[in-house]
């Protein structure tokens, strides 16, 4: 659980858009379409000033911010189709000014590899802490339901819920894994994030979601969606490492009815 302070999601920016052939700014951003195959992008750039700029990545109706960071790549993680990227400057108050915008058309054979990458929000790679642990844990694992509870019972055991960290945590937050594996706390952002991580190191399609759960329908939640045996099923190792330490038998799979998605990653 944890306050909807996502700085990822501008819900209330308002962006500026300017006439049609006048982005002032535009040969100052280049998207990087190297991984497109596998679902992701990035945009490479020549700063010029230190103003803040975003990244919105649409699809539909369906859109998703971000901090704009050189080399980091973002996910179009919709399904295949017509994605717009926007690139925007802030101006005052939350107002952006679109200096940016092109179509990106993504057609991947397989539209869940993007879900085993390492994006801004579940930032991994074969160094960080979570995924050595995961790579001792899953040894005798043969299967990806196997490799999957092995996570599930590391995480559920492992990672206490930090409650001052829920009351506290600031805008703009972004969980840092190996943090998070040292003081073995964390919110449902941070287990959620950590999952994700462990998982997807060993090439298992796995999602971050945000939204609600039927429990507490007013609280912003983070749980996992992992691919297992040709469905995805939910997993929330927020609310079951608290029934686990405290001595509770609760099963891995939880109804996906239960919860309200409002974003994926």
């Amino acid at each position: 659980m944890f306050k909807k302070l996502l700085a990822m999601t501008f819900i209330t920016t308002l962006l500026l858009t300017a006439p049609k052939g006048t982005y002032a700014a535009t040969e100052n951003y280049q998207i990087d379409r190297t991984a497109l195959d596998k679902g992701l992008i990035a945009v490479n750039y020549t700063p010029d000033t230190d103003t803040k700029t975003i990244v919105r990545i649409s699809k539909g109706n369906d859109n998703y911010d971000y901090t704009l960071t050189n080399g980091a790549h973002y996910p179009l993680q919709r399904g295949n189709g017509t994605y717009s990227v926007l690139i925007a400057q802030l101006m005052s108050d939350n107002k952006y000014k679109v200096v940016s915008k092109e179509s990106i058309e993504l057609k991947l054979d397989n539209e869940n590899a993007v879900f085993v990458q390492s994006i801004p929000l579940i930032n991994w790679n074969s160094n960080t802490k979570a995924v050595v642990q995961m790579n001792k844990l899953t040894n005798a694992a043969m299967t990806d339901m196997e490799k999957t509870a092995a996570i599930y019972a590391y995480i559920t055991k492992n990672i206490q819920y930090d409650y001052e960290k829920a009351q506290s945590v600031k805008a703009g937050y972004i969980p840092n894994l190996d943090a998070i594996y040292d003081s073995s706390k964390g919110i449902c952002y941070d287990y959620a994030a950590l999952f994700a991580a462990m998982a997807r190191s060993q090439n298992i399609p796995t999602r971050l979601m945000m939204g609600y759960e039927a429990s507490a329908p007013t609280t912003y939640h983070a749980w996992n969606q992992v691919f297992l045996n040709g469905q995805w099923v939910t997993i929330d190792t927020t609310y079951d490492a608290v029934r686990v330490q405290n001595g509770e038998n609760t099963p891995m799979i939880k109804n996906a009815a239960d919860y309200t998605i409002t974003q994926v990653y």
